[in-house]
């Protein structure tokens, strides 16, 4: 809910002073109005949306140099109601009977139709119309691009072009990376890696360790 909190000051200054001892608490600018001038006093209170009963009185004040200052409490800050009736009440008003100074309304959001207060649309350049659609077509640029006729396909394959010896062989997968079949180890290691023969019970060829044969024990059971 809105309320349209009032009080009619000595003057303009006053009124101005008490704005800004409520715009020091957090209350927004925006919400401050300060009505002065006796001319258009009624239409001005009643754009300010003050209580209808209130606006005689105001304007009888306004002829006489007086200032209304009036307040769209909402929700920004908590409390702002309380705070500004404390802060009246403390002031040096000029009290007006016969009516209520206090308007409640109904609470309507704020829409703004810009991020801008001055200009309609952020991006839009003033007096120049862009047409809808893709913003590909204001520059004479194509989205899709037709692909071309592709070329059929050969036996011949492209890495032929700079590597002119063949990428798999069909050879049979030889034992030995030398050719002739030679094992490596056959630079180094002129005898056999594998042997044919029995295994035999002792490292010594002949048979059993020679402490063993003395005593005429056998070396592995």
């Amino acid at each position: 809910m809105t309320t349209i909190i009032t009080r009619l000051f000595p003057d303009q200054k006053a009124a101005q002073n008490a704005a800004d001892r409520l715009t020091f608490k957090g209350v927004p600018r925006r919400a401050c109005s300060i009505v002065t001038g006796a001319a258009t006093a009624e239409d001005a209170l009643n754009k300010a949306q003050v209580h209808p009963s209130m606006i005689k009185a105001y304007a009888q004040g306004m002829r006489e140099g007086n200032a209304v200052l009036a307040i769209k409490a909402t929700y920004k800050p908590l409390g702002v109601l309380r705070m500004t009736r404390e802060i009246f009440d403390k002031m040096d008003t000029v009290p007006v009977r016969g009516g209520t100074e206090e308007n409640h309304l109904p609470w309507t959001p704020e829409k703004a139709t810009s991020v801008l207060k001055d200009h309609p649309h952020m991006l839009t350049l003033p007096g120049v119309s862009v047409p809808h659609g893709p913003i590909t077509s204001n520059f004479g640029m194509s989205m899709l691009k037709p692909h071309s006729t592709k070329r059929p396909l050969t036996n011949r394959r492209i890495s032929r072009a700079f590597w002119p010896m063949k990428l798999v062989s069909q050879n049979r997968r030889a034992s030995s990376a030398m050719s002739g079949k030679r094992y490596m180890s056959r630079m180094f290691w002129p005898m056999p890696l594998l042997s044919s023969k029995s295994r035999s019970k002792s490292v010594i060829p002949g048979g059993g360790l020679i402490m063993s044969r003395l005593l005429g024990m056998r070396a592995i059971s």
